[in-house]
């Protein structure tokens, strides 16, 4: 039997995702990989949560954190 956690987790992953797809479409809304690093996700989570990989999510972080 599962725990209420893990009932939970896919739930929470599909509404962050959406919020996410809603930001992506405004102008001068912060990377979705920003955001979600911003929330205690690491870098592996982010990748595998917007199916990226793992160096292309890095070089998107230190894009953001530089302002490039």
């Amino acid at each position: 039997m599962k725990s209420g956690n893990d009932d939970v987790a896919p739930l929470l992953r599909a509404l962050v995702l959406l919020q996410l797809e809603i930001l992506r479409d405004k102008p001068d809304s912060p990377k979705p990989e920003l955001l979600l690093q911003r929330a205690g996700l690491g870098i592996s989570e982010i990748a595998e949560m917007l199916g990226k990989n793992y160096a292309a999510i890095a070089k998107a972080l230190s894009r953001a954190k530089s302002g490039s």
